[in-house]
């Protein structure tokens, strides 16, 4: 590794998405089935909310945009 490059900024992984309560439901703007809300736990990339039915994730801030 003797071509090895330091970055000055560092790489953030995980964005800061704005949470729900726990215990919070909404529904899919696709296709309108329940979806579910992850955990916010440090070691999870994702959007807070999941759909079972058309496999596509969702943040507050785009279901906000709705």
């Amino acid at each position: 590794m003797t071509d090895n490059h330091n970055i000055e900024e560092s790489i953030k992984f995980r964005a800061d998405y704005t949470w729900p309560k726990e215990g919070s439901k909404r529904n899919c703007p696709r296709c309108d089935n329940s979806m579910q809300l992850q955990a916010d736990i440090r070691d999870y990339y994702g959007k807070p909310w999941w759909c079972h039915a058309c496999q596509w994730q969702f943040s507050e801030e785009e279901l906000k945009e709705e």
